[in-house]
């Protein structure tokens, strides 16, 4: 009551302090630092169109200041598009889309409407032979070696053009094969692995479209280019043994794909293609035999026969490649299964697979130069694997005891008829039994 209505000033110093008491110290500081705040991405919406129409903007002054020359435009292409600050990271298949129809592509792969968006007075559609269309590919070859990631939007821009090649017409479609044929001779970089199998569209291939592209690309590769070469791109596409999967149903017989190539002028690609399905029919034929008498169920020597005659009835086989296929068969069968056995039991399972199957081999081996041609297999099979270096003899004499060889071809093979690998050793391991063959002989003309 004594203070009651008067204002009182107290001093820190006269509370008392408690030592129990917690104290907030303050936090030290540093003066002029100015702390940054994290930045909020800032999505940029998607505008392909407005690409589009740069690019074209761009590239028609450049032509028309060219005096509408449209290889030099495409030449100085490149450091045209470089001027101007152009997202190609992100729109790097808008690019090409241009390139190939003049704009961008709606839904689908197709070319919209003349009305819709800017348009370029020039494009890979509208060229009316490869030599125009050359400029393009070397374009894309200098963009794509500036931004070498381009080659990824190339090559999304080829498959989507191949999935809506029914959209465009025949010319169109032939253009679309030139500039892909050109892709890959100039090697641009495009991985055929990653085009050339979104070729087997079912849809398009049923209707007959594939078909005609794939051959438009074979006639503008081969045009500059071996079969040798085709056969290699096919094989790095990993298609090379899917090449009847390319044409309708109804047509995927290779008389037919034979049939198709030739009348389109490809009879280098056919004959290519035919030696390699002959060579792929003469291993399928040796397979067959290695297991057909060294398989877990091995057959008689008489259904061995059967089955091989009736392949050889199927692919036209020469005489010969039957012969050495028959023989590789039965010999390289028993090497593959012989296991953990050692060299002299290999060798005895050679010589009794060739005695219990020789009625195959007497079977197509009728004439003496089919004999001659036996031995010399004989002679290079043995010089080639160490296991039957020492057989060579032991497998002349089985064979000449069941009548397969004659002793005037074996007499021929030691004279002059032997291959030059391993001749010297193979004639010396040889020549007891021909002088004993000259001595039969002496001793016959004599009674």
């Amino acid at each position: 009551e004594k203070y009651k209505g008067e204002s009182v000033s107290i001093k820190s110093a006269d509370i008392p302090v408690n030592p129990c008491m917690s104290q907030k110290e303050e936090k030290p500081t540093l003066a002029g630092v100015k702390l940054k705040t994290r930045k909020r991405n800032i999505v940029v919406p998607h505008d392909p169109q407005s690409f589009s129409n740069a690019v074209i903007d761009l590239l028609t002054d450049s032509y028309v200041e060219n005096g509408e020359n449209v290889q030099v435009t495409l030449d100085n292409a490149s450091k045209t598009l470089d001027k101007a600050e152009l997202d190609f990271n992100r729109y790097g298949e808008v690019l090409f889309e241009v390139a190939f129809a003049g704009r961008i592509l709606v839904g689908g792969g197709s070319v919209p409407s003349k009305e819709e968006g800017k348009l370029l007075p020039f494009c890979i559609l509208k060229c009316d032979e490869r030599e125009q269309i050359v400029p393009y590919v070397k374009w894309f070859q200098a963009m794509i070696r500036r931004r070498p990631f381009l080659v990824k939007s190339l090559e999304n821009t080829l498959i989507k053009l191949i999935l809506s090649l029914e959209f465009y017409d025949e010319k169109e479609k032939n253009n679309i094969a030139i500039a892909m044929s050109r892709c890959f001779v100039l090697k641009v970089g495009v991985l055929p692995d990653r085009v050339l199998p979104s070729a087997l569209e079912d849809r398009l291939v049923a209707r007959g479209t594939i078909a005609s592209f794939i051959t438009s690309l074979f006639s503008d590769y081969l045009s500059t280019e071996s079969v040798e070469s085709l056969v290699e791109l096919l094989r790095k596409a990993r298609v090379q043994d899917r090449m009847l999967e390319f044409f309708p149903q109804q047509k995927r017989t290779w008389e037919a794909f034979n049939n198709h190539f030739v009348e389109a002028g490809l009879q280098d690609f056919v004959e290519y293609n035919q030696k390699k399905l002959h060579d792929a029919n003469l291993q399928e034929l040796k397979y067959m035999i290695k297991e057909m008498t060294c398989g877990e169920e091995p057959l008689k020597a008489g259904e061995v026969l059967a089955a091989v005659k009736e392949k050889v009835a199927e692919c036209d086989f020469e005489p010969l490649e039957v012969v050495k296929c028959c023989y590789l068969g039965i010999v390289e069968g028993t090497l593959d299964t012989a296991g953990s056995k050692n060299t002299q039991q290999t060798q005895f399972a050679v010589l009794k697979n060739l005695k219990m199957y020789h009625k195959v081999l007497l079977e197509l081996c009728n004439s003496a130069r089919l004999e001659a041609a036996l031995m010399v297999t004989i002679q290079v099979t043995c010089y080639e694997d160490s296991r039957l270096l020492k057989l060579f003899a032991d497998i002349i004499k089985v064979l000449y005891d069941v009548d397969v060889l004659g002793e005037d071809t074996i007499k021929f093979w030691y004279n002059k008829g032997s291959n030059p690998k391993g001749r010297n050793v193979f004639q010396k391991d040889l020549e007891p039994m021909v002088k004993w063959l000259d001595e039969a002989s002496e001793e016959e003309e004599d009674e």
